[in-house]
C-alpha cells in the first residue's frame, strides 16, 4: 500500500468472487481460482474503495461541483450554456438531468466496490495466514463496511424522501445493495425506505468500528479510522433524531480521540495548497497528488490528482489582461459575501478580486471572474476552500493535490451542539458552538470573548444554523444537508438566492431531494419515481 492511500489503479469490480468465471485456456484470466488468492490481491480490493471515492465522478471532481455546491448556492453560473446545469442551479432538477445520473451511479459504485471486498473477504481461504495477516483482513472488513454505509448513507441524503428526525422514515428511501453478485433480482431492487436504510447504514458502521484502528502509521494515513467511523455514527443518529445516542458517541470522539481545533494560522490555510494534510482537526480525508496525470490530462485516467479545483479555479491579472486559471464554471455567489457579513472565515471561504496569489512562479493578483453573462453588478469572487494560491490548475494539467475533507473535528463540535440543542442542553450547546466560532475569530477556544453568542431559544437555534453554514461553506455537503433536513431551503431562496446568471431559482417542495435518474426508472421496471417528479 502507497503512502495515504495513493490509489494509482481504478477499482475492477466482479460480479461475486464466489460466482463462476468462463472457463478460459488463458490462464491469466481472471477468476477466483487466481484472484483473489494473495494478501496482495485483498489489498487491491481494499484500495479499489478509496479509488471510487476520488474518481473523477465523485470527489475527483463532481461529487460536489455538479452536486451539493450548485444545489445549495455556494456557487453561481460563470458558465450557463450546460442546461442540465444550469437547471439544477436554478433547482430545477429533472429525471433526465445528466449530473443527477452521475451521482446516483458514481456512489453506488463505491457500494459495488465494498461488496466486493466484503464478499471477496468472506470467501478468501485463510489457512496458513499469520496472526499479523489475519488482522489485515479484519481491517479490511472495517474498510468495507464503512465505505458501503457511507455510501448509501450519501445516497439517501440526496434521493430519500426525507430525515427521520422529521417523522419521514416511513417514505422512500434507496435500494440497499448489499451484496456484489449483479444477478437480475439484485439489478432491479424496489426502493428500501428511509428507516431501513439508516437502520443498515448503522448496522454497518456499528460492525465496522471495533475493526478498524484509532489511527494508521503514517504509510496509511487517509484510511478509515475508529474514530472516523464514530463520527458518522453520531451524525447518523442525529439524522435519526436520537438526540441522546448522538450527543454519547459524539462527546466519545471530543474527549477521548485526541484530535483538536487546528490554530487559526493554520486553520486559515487548511483548504488551499497550504495546508497541513491530515493535520490535528481532520478525521477522515481524502488525499491527492499535485500533478499525478497518468492519462497526460486531468484525473480521468485514475489519478489521484483532483480537478475540482479546475472547476472553480480563480481567475487573475494576466499583464492588461484577465485569465481562467482553469475552467473556472463557478464563483462564490454574491449573496454569500452579505450572508458571511465581517466573519473572518469569508476570506477563508471566498478569494476577494485584488487577493495576491502566484501564477507560473510569479506574483500577480486575483480579478473578478470572468463570466458567459454581462452581469456589471456581479462582484465575481471566487471560491476560497478547495483553490490554489500558489499556482493555478492550467499549469498542472488540471492534476491539483488539495486534499479534501469528509470530516473533521469542527463539524463533530456543532453536531454535538445540535443535539446537545435539540436535547434541552442550551449551555453546553452555546459552548461549542463558540468554541468553533473563537477558532474563527482566532480568540482563545476555552475562554469566553467577546465575539460569544449568548442568545438563546429561537435566536439560538439561528445562530447554530448560520454558524454551521460559516464553518462549512464550500466544503462538503454539509450546508444541502442541513437546508434539507431543517427544511429551510425555501426560506434561503428567497432571503439570499432568488436568482443566480442562471435564472432565477423556483422552489416546490420537492426540491428537498434529487429525482431518481431516468436512467434508473428505465432499466429497473421495480424502481418508483420519487413524489413530485413525473
Amino acid at each position: 500500500m502507497k503512502n495515504k492511500i495513493i490509489v494509482f489503479i481504478t477499482a475492477v469490480l466482479f460480479s461475486s468472487c464466489a460466482d463462476s468465471f468462463l472457463d478460459l485456456s488463458d490462464s491469466s484470466t481472471l477468476s477466483p481460482d487466481n484472484f483473489p488468492v494473495t494478501m496482495d490481491h485483498m489489498e487491491s480490493l481494499s484500495t479499489a474503495c478509496y479509488a471510487q471515492v476520488i474518481h473523477i465522478n465523485l470527489y475527483g471532481c463532481m461529487a460536489l461541483t455538479k452536486g451539493a455546491f450548485v444545489s445549495d448556492h455556494t456557487v453561481d453560473m460563470a458558465w450557463t450554456t450546460d442546461e442540465h446545469w444550469s437547471k439544477q442551479a436554478q433547482n430545477q432538477l429533472e429525471p433526465n438531468n445528466g449530473n443527477v445520473a452521475t451521482l446516483w451511479d458514481a456512489y453506488y459504485k463505491v457500494v459495488s466496490a465494498a461488496n466486493t471486498l466484503l464478499d471477496c473477504i468472506d470467501n478468501f481461504k485463510k489457512d496458513g495466514l499469520t496472526d499479523v495477516q489475519l488482522k489485515r483482513l479484519s481491517q479490511m472488513k472495517g474498510e468495507g463496511l464503512f465505505w458501503r454505509g457511507w455510501a448509501h448513507q450519501q445516497l439517501v441524503q440526496y434521493w430519500g424522501e426525507g430525515y427521520p428526525c422529521n417523522g419521514d422514515g416511513d417514505k422512500l428511501g434507496v435500494p440497499l445493495r448489499l451484496s456484489a453478485s449483479m444477478t437480475p433480482a439484485s439489478l432491479k431492487a424496489k426502493r428500501n425506505t428511509v428507516d431501513e436504510v439508516y437502520s443498515q447504514v448503522l448496522t454497518d458502521y456499528k460492525n465496522a468500528v471495533d475493526l478498524l484502528p484509532e489511527k494508521w502509521d503514517d504509510s496509511n494515513l487517509g484510511r478509515s479510522t475508529k474514530w472516523a467511523v464514530q463520527s458518522y455514527i453520531g451524525q447518523l443518529n442525529l439524522y435519526k433524531g436520537d438526540w441522546k445516542a448522538s450527543k454519547d458517541i459524539l462527546k466519545d470522539v471530543i474527549d477521548k480521540s485526541g484530535y483538536q481545533l487546528l490554530p487559526f494560522e493554520d486553520y486559515k490555510n487548511m483548504f488551499n495548497d497550504n495546508q497541513i494534510k491530515f493535520n490535528k482537526e481532520s478525521i477522515l480525508e481524502l488525499n491527492f497528488i499535485k500533478g499525478h496525470t497518468p492519462g497526460g490530462y486531468g484525473n480521468w485516467a485514475g489519478a489521484v490528482s483532483q480537478m475540482h479545483s479546475s472547476l472553480i479555479a480563480h481567475c487573475y491579472r494576466y499583464g492588461r489582461d484577465t485569465k481562467q486559471g482553469g475552467w473556472s464554471n463557478l464563483f462564490f455567489h454574491d449573496s454569500n459575501i452579505e450572508r458571511f457579513g465581517d466573519d473572518p472565515r469569508l476570506k477563508i471561504c471566498a478569494i476577494e478580486p485584488g487577493t495576491e496569489v502566484i501564477v507560473e512562479g510569479k506574483a500577480t493578483q486575483v480579478s473578478r471572474y470572468l463570466l458567459d453573462v454581462t452581469s456589471p453588478e456581479t462582484k465575481g469572487w471566487s471560491v476560497g476552500k478547495y483553490n490554489p494560491v500558489t499556482y493555478v490548475p492550467n499549469e498542472v494539467k488540471l492534476a491539483c493535490g488539495i486534499n479534501i475533507y469528509l470530516m473533521r473535528l469542527a463539524d463533530v463540535y456543532l453536531m454535538y451542539a445540535e443535539a446537545c440543542l435539540r436535547d434541552g442542553d442550551e449551555s453546553t450547546a452555546r459552548e461549542y458552538i463558540n468554541k468553533v466560532r473563537r477558532r474563527a475569530y482566532d480568540k482563545p477556544t476555552e475562554v469566553a470573548s467577546d465575539i460569544d453568542i449568548t442568545t438563546s431559544g429561537d435566536a439560538l437555534w439561528n445562530d447554530l444554523r448560520e454558524e454551521r453554514f460559516k464553518e462549512f461553506c464550500g466544503e462538503g455537503v454539509q450546508h444541502w444537508c442541513d437546508v434539507c433536513r431543517w427544511k429551510t431551503l425555501k426560506d434561503e431562496l428567497v432571503k439570499w438566492y432568488p436568482k443566480t446568471l442562471a435564472g432565477a431559482t423556483i422552489y416546490d417542495d420537492y426540491d428537498l431531494y434529487y429525482p431518481i435518474p431516468l436512467s434508473e426508472m428505465q432499466n429497473n421496471p421495480e424502481m418508483v419515481q420519487s413524489r413530485g417528479y413525473k
